[in-house]
Formats: C-alpha cells, structure tokens, sequence
C-alpha cells in the first residue's frame, strides 16, 4: 500500500503545477499575463496550499478512517481540477466587468483556490497514513514531499514543452483531472456513484465548448498563450482579418488589400521610404507578418523573428508572408545575440498581449546590437503610448537606455491621445538620419536616470501601471461594444 501511496502522491504533485500553470495561461485572454496576473496567481496558490496543509493536518488526527478522507480529499480536488475550465468559460468573463486589480486576484480565487486547497491537504494525509512510529516520521514526510515535487517538475516541463501546445488547456486539465480521479478510485477500490455523475457532468460541461464550432479561422493553444484567427466587418463596413494572442488584438489586415489597417503601421509605412537598391531589415516580433512585408515591398531583404511557431503557421496560413521574408522561430534576444548578419533596418516589435518583454531592449543588447547595424541604419521601437506621470516610466526607462548607449532618438506618434496610440521610438547612430521625421511629439517623460539592463531589468516594474490601464482600457472598449 505504501507504494501504492508514494505514486499518488506523484499524481498529486503532477496536477498541482498542471492546475497553476493552465490556470494562469485560463486567465491570460481576459487578463493578460503581466506581473499582477502571475503575482496574483503565485500568491494564492501559495495561500491555498499552506492553508491545506493546515486543514490536512488538522483532520488527520481528529479521527479515524483516514484512507477515507484521503481518498474523499484526492476526489475533490480532480473535480476542481476538471472545473476549472468551465469556470474559465462561464463565470470569469463576467468578473472582468470589475476593477482590473479586483477582478484579477478574485477570478484566480475562484479558479485556483479550491482545487490546490484540497490537493495540498493531501500531503499530511499521506505522511499519517505511512507514519508507524515517530522515529519514521522525519523519513516518511521527506520522501512524501520528494516524490509529490518529483511529479511537479515532470508535470511542469510536460505541460509547458508539450501538452499545452499539443492539447490545449481544457484537454490538458481534463487529463490531470481524470488521471487523479481514476488512480485514486482504482487504489482505494472506491466508486462512489455522486462522484461519477458529478466528474461525468464536469467533462460533458468541457467537451460542450471545447467541440462547439465557431466562427473563427484558427484558434488553439501555443507557447505564448490562446491562439485566433478570425474575419470580422469593422465599422467602415470593411472585412478584416484578426490574430489575436490572449484575446488581444496583434493583427488586423484589410481582405481587401492584404495590408495592415493598425495606425501604427501606417505611420511606419511614412517613415521608411522605397529603397532604390535592396537593403536588409530585420523585425523582431513577426505577429501576422504585416510589417515584414511591408519593408519586403519596399526593396528590403527581410528576416522575420518569432518565438512562437504557432504564430510562424498564422503568418503563412491566414496573412499572406511574403515568400521573400525569411521566418525564423528563435528568441528575439537569443537572435542578436547569434546574430553576425549586418541591418540598414530594425524593427523591434515584441509586444506579447500589452507586455514588452524585459531582456530585449538592455543597455548590454544595444551596445552589442552596433556590430550588426550599418552606418547609417535605423532602429524603431513600437511601444505603448504613455508618457506623462508614473504610466510614462517605462518609456522615460527606454529612452534613457537608448540614449545612454549612444543613439539618437526621436519619437514618433500618430495620436495625441495615450490611451489609445503606439509610440515609435526612432533611433540611430547617425543623427542626420532622423532629421525631418513626420509626426514627431514632444518628451514628456517624467524625468529619470534609470537604466533597463540585464542585472536590473526594469521594464516589467515600471510598465506595470501602464499595461494595467492598457488592458483595462482594451477590455471596456470591446466590452462596451460587445453589448
């Protein structure tokens, strides 16, 4: 019985990274994925697990049948596992309609708590059951918490190289989910009728939405989240065509033109002009492809940088990449890091959701990016549109970084209005380069002589503020319209 015991312990460890990782990719299209959403869900899942120690030890000397409890704690806790993308589904798109902080920490409540709540008291469950006399106690305990974290690193690299992208997120928690309900039942030869209807019903709930048809193009699971393709009518009555990443928008191309309807891209379609002789450009963040094709039009060899290769297969499939670009599936730091080729033309655009990835844009990456530029090359930074008070920080961070290192920078925007523009941070060694910009604005950074860079990578902190007001102000948007 004791072996029997160790492997469910395994089990157990298994489903509960299983459980936090989806739960955090579950929460990621309403969301996002920023500091506030994995603080949120790191906090409570440590919460429900202390206080499920707490609630496992305490029942596990009050009386006897232990085996029982623990078989009726492991049942409990495969239910919730399997719930959570029902809930997922069904009640956390409601909560949105909350403040953004609010609705963040009570959905993960609601997803996460219960389930990792009832798997942690599983653990002084298994030690008292194997524990025959105090002197074992010590070993017993270790081995419990050495087998349960075995099967929570196993899990975690499953789930996060293979499953997630393979399966999906509802498959996956159904799968863990199962696997625990099933092995508990057949170890302890227990079937309670109440528990198969109830787990039954809970995987008829999933397999509802996960077959239900729609209208979209595309949509699956990959490494940076929830995957969309779909066609829609905006309002000029024009189809378009949507890749959405965590049910943000990454994308927007005209069916009827092939070219990119995001103000952004129009204003970076005026700032680099048609190349009389070929000329290389690199882009960092290759999303549906849109921009890379545009500088492939303009008489630029063009490289094309994704760390998704989900997204590589949108690009290709729904938008059209030019056969010219060359799509490369890579991490855009690892890229320049590797990087021996020569650009006139860079074009960073990583954004993932609302978040700018910290370790790109460092004093160290710009230094070392001079060796791969050409004189007179250009560099352009697509960033969020805050620049006044502490939502502008980040982008105050990036300016100073970028002049620190040695650039030129001006900025460039096609909108005065912060909540809803991009900026572009146009950059060069050659100053002469960045005279007579159109649609240049004034800094209006708080001032600061912070630097981003690999020891202290500040983005994420300082960004925080103005990705939440990003996001929440995306969500009301579609919201209101949605109504």
């Amino acid at each position: 019985m004791i072996k029997k015991l160790l492997f469910l312990s395994f089990i157990e460890g298994s489903v509960v990274m299983a459980a936090e990782l989806c739960g955090a990719k579950l929460l990621a299209p309403v969301f996002g994925s920023s500091l506030y959403v994995w603080a949120s869900v790191m906090g409570l899942t440590l919460t429900a697990l202390a206080l499920g120690y707490f609630f496992g030890g305490m029942i596990s000397e009050k009386t006897e049948q232990h085996s029982k409890k623990l078989f009726h704690t492991l049942i409990f806790a495969s239910l919730f596992v399997v719930l959570m993308p029902v809930l997922s589904r069904y009640v956390i798109p409601w909560i949105s309609y909350l403040p953004f902080l609010i609705a963040v920490v009570l959905s993960t409540f609601i997803l996460l708590f219960l389930p990792v709540f009832f798997l942690g008291a599983t653990s002084p469950l298994f030690i008292y059951i194997q524990t025959k006399e105090n002197s074992m106690s010590g070993r017993v305990s270790g081995t419990v918490y050495a087998v349960s974290t075995l099967g929570g690193i196993i899990a975690t690299f499953l789930c996060g190289f293979y499953l997630i992208p393979a399966i999906g997120l509802t498959y996956c928690l159904m799968l863990f989910g199962a696997l625990l309900f099933l092995t508990s039942c057949i170890i302890f030869r227990s079937y309670k009728i109440v528990h198969m209807i109830l787990f039954t019903g809970f995987i008829y709930l999933n397999m509802q939405f996960t077959l239900l048809k729609n209208n979209n193009l595309f949509f699956g699971n990959s490494i940076l989240g929830q995957l969309e393709v779909v066609d829609v009518i905006n309002e000029k009555k024009e189809p378009i065509r949507i890749l959405k990443i965590n049910s943000i928008i990454q994308t927007e191309m005209s069916l009827n033109t092939s070219r990119s309807v995001s103000e952004y891209v129009k204003l970076l379609d005026t700032l680099v002009p048609y190349s009389a002789s070929p000329k290389s450009a690199l882009v960092l963040g290759l999303g549906g492809g849109l921009t890379a094709n545009l500088f492939s039009s303009k008489n630029y060899i063009t490289d094309g940088v994704e760390f998704d290769k989900g997204i590589i297969d949108a690009a290709n499939n729904y938008f059209y990449l030019s056969k010219n670009v060359k799509a490369i599936c890579s991490d855009a730091r690892y890229f320049l890091n590797n990087c021996i080729k020569k650009y006139d033309l860079l074009l960073v655009d990583i954004f993932k959701a609302e978040e700018q990835p910290s370790h790109v844009i460092t004093a160290e990456s710009l230094e070392k990016l001079k060796q791969n530029l050409n004189p007179s090359a250009v560099i352009i930074i697509n960033w969020h549109g805050y620049m006044k008070g502490e939502k502008g920080m980040g982008s105050s961070i990036l300016f100073n970084t970028i002049a620190n290192a040695g650039y030129h920078v001006k900025i460039c925007s096609a909108s005065h209005n912060e909540n809803y523009r991009n900026l572009l941070f146009v950059c060069s060694l050659d100053t002469m380069i960045l005279n007579n910009l159109p649609f240049q604005i004034d800094s209006e950074f708080k001032k600061t002589t912070l630097l981003n860079t690999d020891d202290k990578p500040l983005f994420e902190k300082y960004n925080a503020l103005a990705n939440k007001a990003w996001r929440s102000n995306y969500l009301n948007y579609y919201q209101s319209v949605s109504k």
